[in-house]
């Protein structure tokens, strides 16, 4: 009977560990609906391109315009291209002048592709959706880039501020006008009457008095710098920090952009297959 009930705690245990398991990445997925919704929704209206090549050869994505997210993977060496924009982006590419290879664009109602050197089309609204559906995760990564760029620009401008205020540093500086006059009075009187060894180390004295004031008045100048200083060199590591959080997508979105090709043309030949796709 002993034995019986702690198989059964073992087994309650397991089944409160499975449930604590599945309420957390329920509650993840959750929390991260919301930030890929808007991702996929500022997406809606946009072009996909999507190049990939049979020999391995780079294909070099380019955009420009005006566009909220115009957008593109990077050039490689794994014969994979992605850009994506709005109508205020132009995209073209370099690269894909392969008869064996994968040329998709996709727009919200259709698809126009060549695979194996023979185009076609498709306006089939289910399997529009579910090849751009594969593009998700390049969305959600364009967004963080976004995000990311956005925060380095505000970082930048903070340095900017910075340089300015370092530059023009000042400190409060007391009036030493009757000190600088008693050293010109002595030196006058000096240069008519003459003066002793014993007269030329009491001017020397009151001179080196006031360069040690102005020295001490430099170095809190030089403290305040170095303060500013320090929270310049603060602010370059948060750009450091965001500037690899920024290549760690760059690479990311190589390795998503081959997964989505090779999921592309398994719905670009089953497509084929079924006619839901037709011959140009």
């Amino acid at each position: 009977m002993g034995e019986r009930n702690t198989r059964m705690r073992k087994l309650s245990t397991l089944s409160l560990t499975k449930c604590t398991a599945i309420a957390v990445a329920t509650a993840f997925a959750a929390s991260a609906a919301p930030f890929l919704a808007q991702a996929q929704s500022n997406h809606a209206n946009d072009t996909f391109i999507l190049i990939s090549r049979s020999d391995g050869g780079s294909v070099d994505m380019h955009v420009e315009g005006n566009g909220d997210h115009c957008w593109a993977t990077k050039s490689d060496d794994n014969g994979v291209g992605i850009s994506m924009g709005d109508s205020k982006c132009t995209l073209w590419e370099e690269g894909q002048n392969d008869e064996a290879s994968m040329h998709a664009k996709l727009t919200q109602a259709s698809i126009s592709f060549r695979l194996s050197g023979k185009s076609y089309s498709i306006s089939d609204s289910a399997m529009v959706k579910r090849a751009r559906d594969l593009f998700d995760p390049l969305v959600n990564i364009e967004e963080q880039q976004n995000e990311l760029a956005s925060k380095q620009r505000a970082l930048g401008a903070k340095q900017r501020d910075l340089g300015e205020l370092q530059r023009e540093v000042k400190i409060p500086v007391p009036d030493m006008s009757a000190d600088f006059q008693k050293v010109e009075a002595h030196a006058k009187r000096l240069s008519v009457d003459g003066g002793t060894q014993s007269d030329l180390g009491d001017l020397q004295s009151e001179i080196g008095d006031l360069q040690s004031e102005l020295g001490d008045l430099q170095s809190q100048a030089g403290d305040a710098q170095s303060k500013l200083g320090d929270q310049q060199s603060a602010l370059g590591d948060q750009q450091s920090a965001l500037g690899d959080q920024q290549s760690d997508l760059g690479e990311k979105s190589q390795h998503v952009a081959r997964e989505i090709a090779d999921k592309m043309r398994n719905i670009l030949a089953q497509s084929i297959q079924n006619g839901t796709a037709k011959p140009d």
